[in-house]
């Protein structure tokens, strides 16, 4: 299964995704989701835009950025 463009944040949102189960995999030093991460990740990335159209004013480049800031701090 492929992730689908649903909302013009859906880039964005992915790359979120992404960088959220990054990050989670380097604090606990192991992969959590085994082979089910493209599961998981599909379904966040899922959950993720039906916030973003429930609640169009998120902005989802902000929310990449900050999870980045944290990253490097």
């Amino acid at each position: 299964m492929t992730v689908t463009i649903i909302s013009r944040h859906s880039r964005t949102i992915q790359k979120l995704v992404r960088e959220q189960m990054q990050q989670e995999i380097e604090e606990l030093g192991f992969d959590p989701f085994g082979d089910g991460a493209q599961d998981v990740y599909e379904q966040r990335v899922m959950d993720l835009e039906q916030e973003s159209l429930n609640n169009p004013d998120i902005d989802w480049d902000i929310k990449y950025s900050e999870l980045t800031a944290h990253r490097v701090a």
